[in-house]
């Protein structure tokens, strides 16, 4: 089994271990979509590129009925995409890599793909992929993990828990999930809430927003984002240099990036030349 292979069944297991499909009303695309501010949902048709179980798939159609959402994923997640999204008559869900999409050039008026490419091994290939399938002047918005050279804390952190991962993605996906279900609590009572409270005032502030996992909302908040830390096979980190010039240098201008809220990573966008 190959890398790309591991990666997909790793996140597979996240998407098929819940057995009942429920549509969500907020998700990361909501996050997106308010660090953005302008529409991301424009034209005729417009691509989820690596879209998990579908909730963004969903949500971005659901709001949007006029718009055509193709929903690409690699994993067997594309069957909770296909139930979740059964009553809505403009999502087309394709079972596929975003490295090497099965679409003509020049057909998608957007793209957007949330937490996708940091896990491929190509990075700089994807979003050539990517670009290469949306029209001239439209937009691709991703998100891209942070690699945190410029919090020293996080980077530090960062760099233990990739020493830890080249032994915990051996793990079983099972026990993994186990772990990190009982592990999240702690990390919320240590790390997330103290960052709660020190934001809220001026001398602790910055201190509050510099803590890892900063964004835990409850004691198993965190299961989901340290089962992704630790079992994910494939995860490349971006300054917010080395993002800019991925986007510069496979062809879009006017690249946009922001940090996105209450997560750790950024929010990044450009046009087609």
């Amino acid at each position: 089994m190959d890398s790309i292979d591991k990666t997909a069944k790793t996140y597979e297991y996240l998407w098929l271990k819940n057995k009942n499909v429920a549509p969500v009303y907020k998700w990361h695309f909501d996050s997106m979509q308010d660090a953005i501010v302008k529409p991301i949902v424009t034209g005729l048709m417009g691509i989820d590129a690596g879209s998990g179980c579908g909730y963004d798939t969903y949500i971005m159609a659901k709001n949007n009925p006029p718009v055509k959402i193709i929903s690409l994923d690699i994993s067997d997640g594309v069957y909770k995409t296909k139930e979740l999204t059964k009553e809505l008559s403009n999502v087309w869900v394709v079972k596929g890599s975003v490295l090497n999409m099965p679409f003509k050039d020049n057909v998608f008026d957007f793209a957007y793909s949330f937490g996708v490419l940091h896990h491929t091994p190509a990075p700089k290939r994807g979003l050539k992929e990517i670009g290469r399938v949306i029209k001239k002047e439209k937009a691709a918005y991703l998100y891209l993990y942070e690699d945190h050279s410029e919090n020293m804390i996080k980077y530090f952190i960062l760099k233990i828990v990739a020493v830890l991962r080249y032994i915990t993605i051996m793990i079983p996906k099972k026990i993994l999930h186990i772990f990190s279900f009982l592990a999240s609590p702690f990390v919320v009572v240590f790390f997330a809430y103290p960052s709660k409270i020190f934001r809220r005032f001026r001398l602790t502030k910055r201190l509050g927003e510099e803590m890892p996992f900063n964004f835990g909302t409850h004691l198993f908040s965190l299961t989901g984002d340290l089962y992704d830390r630790f079992g994910a096979p494939i995860e490349f980190r971006f300054s917010r240099k080395q993002a800019q010039n991925l986007f510069s240098e496979n062809g879009f201008h006017d690249v946009n990036i922001t940090r996105l809220k209450n997560t750790a990573g950024w929010a990044i966008w450009g046009y087609k030349n």
